[in-house]
């Protein structure tokens, strides 16, 4: 599984280059999937990209991308190790020119998620982590630094980050009432637009948690192993172990997770 880490961390470089350029030219096609949920050429054009370079390397992989669905890559049997992508997270922050946008691939073997790489095209961190072997940062002139979730241990003093969609979209009436249950037990809440780098960041110790009502397996799989790799709890809203078919997401510090499973218990899937 290391070749592939490296084929990842090396995609997402490559994402990033792509989508810097982009994001400088503030000239988008759009295609609008739902009620203010975007899709872009880049979004388009950086999936193909990776579904190219892996079907090159590992043929035989399949590839679970956002934008194009479920594939074999190239005419190689299968070899049971799925990618799963999501190219350009936070779409509707990129066409806006809000600076918050990442690239998210996780690959998975034997049913389990065994690396995660995220990246933030725009400062050109990149955050990568591998099944037993720990989560770490990645930044140009830097030696790589390793991730710890942070020490929070109480939900009323925790910075926490969230999801919640846009009024236009038919689920927001069902997800505002959990989200406001957090807001009002949380220290501070924060809906930045792109899932993948809040879990990163909670990685980093830089939000104390996170949760969302429905968050697809491209923006979760990758950030939840880094969050357990550094040290920290993801679940379902149940408490259990089944966020990436439920699409219900819990992470944070062990404390934190465990105090806003608590209140999310009611809504489970």
């Amino acid at each position: 599984m290391n070749t592939r880490l490296q084929l990842a961390r090396e995609l997402a470089h490559e994402a990033s280059d792509e989508i810097a350029r982009a994001f400088a030219c503030r000239d988008h096609a759009l295609t609008e999937k739902s009620g203010n949920d975007f899709a872009t050429e880049t979004d388009k054009s950086v999936e193909v990209h990776i579904a190219r370079r892996v079907a090159q390397a590992f043929p035989g992989d399949r590839l679970l991308g956002e934008e194009g669905g479920e594939q074999l890559l190239g005419s190689a049997p299968e070899t049971g190790v799925r990618w799963i992508v999501d190219p350009l997270d936070g779409t509707f922050n990129f066409v806006h020119g809000f600076p918050y946008v990442a690239t998210s691939i996780a690959i998975e073997a034997n049913g389990e998620i065994q690396v995660g790489v995220i990246a933030n095209p725009l400062t050109r961190e990149i955050f990568s982590a591998g099944k037993g072997f720990g989560a770490w940062r990645h930044r140009p002139g830097h030696a790589p630094e390793p991730l710890a979730v942070s020490k929070a241990a109480r939900l009323d003093k925790a910075l926490v980050g969230s999801v919640l969609p846009s009024a236009a979209n038919a689920s927001f009436e069902t997800v505002l009432p959990a989200w406001l249950d957090i807001a009002r037990a949380s220290g501070s809440i924060r809906r930045t637009g792109a899932a993948a780098l809040d879990l990163a960041h909670v990685a980093a110790g830089q939000l104390d948690g996170f949760f969302v009502m429905s968050l697809a397996s491209w923006d979760a799989a990758a950030g939840a192993l880094l969050v357990r790799e550094a040290g920290g709890l993801v679940c379902d809203f149940a408490g259990g172990d089944d966020f990436l078919r439920t699409n219900q997401v819990i992470a944070g510090t062990r404390d934190v997770a465990m105090q806003m499973a608590q209140i999310l218990r009611p809504y489970a899937a």
